[in-house]
């Protein structure tokens, strides 16, 4: 392939134009939740999970591409020459590709800088998973540009979107056949998050899946032997049952490193796991003052932790951050924590005890006044044995 060819294709094609628009849409994604922040690991896996939103878009830049060389009649032109006709349109779709990866590269390296100054320990998987988008871009260039191709239709542009979805989403069969979770799920990265990461082999497993799509479709496009597109369509079909077989905990690993339980000290302890390390300061500060509040009365807490290797069991923590790292809404964050003090096992059904669990948070959240140790002790205790009449005077 001539360099000068391909440059040439890379300019004056969609290709600049669908790396604005990968750009634009990745930053506008990112940063309306950015539930990345602090992270490496997740800022991956959510350019991952946002191929839902990014494939259409490129399979349509590719539907267009392939529909401009049709109006001009590059393929009956081409068929005049000796050079070979496949070409052009390889390097067509190798621009995109690369036009695609560019936006994708620049929203992560915007999203890169928020994360670089907080960012906490983690492995290294995440950059396998990362990579899985280059092929995974490669395909939805290389569907849109047959659908434009084969399809002699001017509409077929605007239906690429919604066909590209379907096609995305058609994936999920696997699931009804080998019994586990959908390859869409695994693709999509929706069982990843909380200090978990794709394992390399299965982001390995991933990007060869891809590329196998990416063969398909460019065989189906330009070979003349249509029966050559059955072998990159055997290799998508060894490949999807191989990853749908495949259980879940082998594409979905804990990251050992971001799972390292992390605590505050001196003080009332409290613990996250490392991924999380960054809010752990604002965290104490929020949790620190009711722990203390509730020093010394029987039953009450006196630690604050959350999931992480050191105790898995525990709940996870659910935080909503900025860009930077910051709690988005401290009062809120505030009001769940004393819930979590307050809410302790055992859970009690019923009314009376939904009202005076409202009191008893109530009463940690007020600042300025001494906590009534005498009611949050008959609190704990009537807790332990679901006690309704001791609960009921309570709210008296």
């Amino acid at each position: 392939m001539n360099k000068q060819v391909f440059w040439n294709e890379f300019y004056r094609s969609t290709a600049g134009p669908l790396a604005m628009a990968m750009l634009i849409s990745l930053v506008a994604v990112l940063f309306l939740q950015p539930l990345w922040a602090g992270s490496w690991n997740e800022l991956a896996l959510v350019v991952r999970t946002d191929l839902i939103f990014t494939w259409p878009l490129v399979a349509t830049a590719g539907a267009w591409a392939a529909g401009r060389e049709n109006r001009r009649g590059t393929e009956e032109l081409l068929a005049t020459l000796p050079r070979p006709g496949w070409q052009p349109f390889l390097v067509s779709w190798a621009a995109l590709t690369l036009g695609t990866v560019l936006g994708i590269a620049t929203a992560w390296g915007i999203a890169a800088i928020f994360v670089f100054p907080i960012a906490t320990g983690s492995g290294t998987d995440w950059i396998a998973a990362l990579l899985v988008c280059v092929p995974a871009h490669g395909a939805a260039a290389a569907f849109g540009m047959a659908l434009g191709r084969l399809v002699r239709w001017r509409l077929i542009v605007l239906l690429t979107p919604a066909l590209a979805v379907l096609a995305y989403l058609a994936v999920s069969w696997t699931s009804w056949m080998a019994g586990y979770d959908s390859l869409f799920t695994t693709l999509l990265a929706a069982q990843v998050s909380s200090g978990s990461m794709y394992s390399l082999s299965s982001s390995a497993l991933q990007a060869m899946w891809f590329a196998a799509i990416a063969a398909t479709f460019l065989a189906l496009a330009v070979s003349r032997r249509r029966w050559l597109v059955l072998v990159p369509m055997a290799l998508v079909a060894a490949l999807t049952l191989l990853i749908a077989s495949i259980p879940p905990n082998r594409h979905v690993v804990a990251d050992p490193v971001a799972m390292q339980e992390v605590c505050t000290t001196p003080g009332p302890k409290i613990c996250i796991a490392r991924y999380q390390e960054h809010v752990l300061d604002e965290l104490a500060e929020l949790a620190r003052p009711m722990l203390e509040k509730l020093h010394g009365i029987p039953g009450a807490p006196e630690e604050l932790r959350f999931r992480s290797a050191a105790d898995p069991e525990l709940p996870s923590y659910h935080y909503v951050t900025t860009a930077t790292g910051r709690l988005a809404d401290p009062v809120y964050e505030r009001e769940l924590l004393a819930g979590m003090l307050v809410g302790t096992i055992p859970h009690c059904a019923g009314e009376p005890f939904g009202q005076v669990f409202q009191a008893a948070q109530s009463r940690l959240l007020e600042n300025g006044r001494a906590l009534d140790r005498e009611w949050m002790t008959a609190y704990y205790a009537a807790r332990v044995d679901c006690d309704t009449d001791v609960t009921s005077a309570l709210l008296n």
